[in-house]
């Protein structure tokens, strides 16, 4: 799939962890790629909702075989496209494209999703157009060590950044 770079699975822990997620809590993974921070959810969490949006048809396919529980949706389909079908939720957890500022797109396209005092934790490029869009709203902004994609097949400067839902 283009623009797949899978989530490291510690980087996906710590998004896991900085997500305070709760049991009843509803959450969205807008690029669920190959799973990496949903396994990572469900080694955490338990009794949640899931919501798994994927624009390639084989991946999208493939989670929805590999987690039949019927908390766990994967929906087929072009998160920018999403637009009020999904819901609210209180948590969303995001590794979503780079190229192109695609990520800033998907970025602030997702805030829209959070429910009343939901939670975003978002992977960025570490670039200066995410810099100036996305640091202003962010209420955190943690610049990753050098390499953290490197396993994934990029050398891409990257950020993690939360971003808090007005109560």
């Amino acid at each position: 799939a283009p623009q797949l770079f899978p989530t490291p699975p510690e980087l996906a822990e710590r998004m896991v962890s900085l997500a305070d997620i709760r049991p009843g809590h509803r959450l969205l993974e807008p690029e669920v790629g190959t799973g990496r921070i949903l396994a990572a959810i469900l080694r955490s969490v338990l009794n949640v909702e899931i919501v798994g949006v994927e624009l390639d048809y084989n991946l999208a396919a493939a989670l929805t075989r590999n987690h039949p529980d019927p908390a766990i949706s994967i929906r087929q389909a072009d998160f920018l496209e999403c637009n009020g079908d999904l819901g609210k939720f209180d948590r969303i957890l995001m590794n979503p494209p780079f190229a192109n500022g695609d990520d800033i797109k998907h970025i602030t396209h997702a805030v829209n999703f959070l429910a009343p005092g939901g939670l975003l934790v978002a992977i960025c490029a570490g670039g200066p157009r995410q810099y100036e869009r996305l640091k202003p709203i962010a209420a955190t902004w943690e610049p990753l060590p050098d390499g953290t994609f490197e396993e994934s097949g990029t050398g891409v400067s990257s950020v993690l950044l939360t971003i808090t839902a007005p109560a």
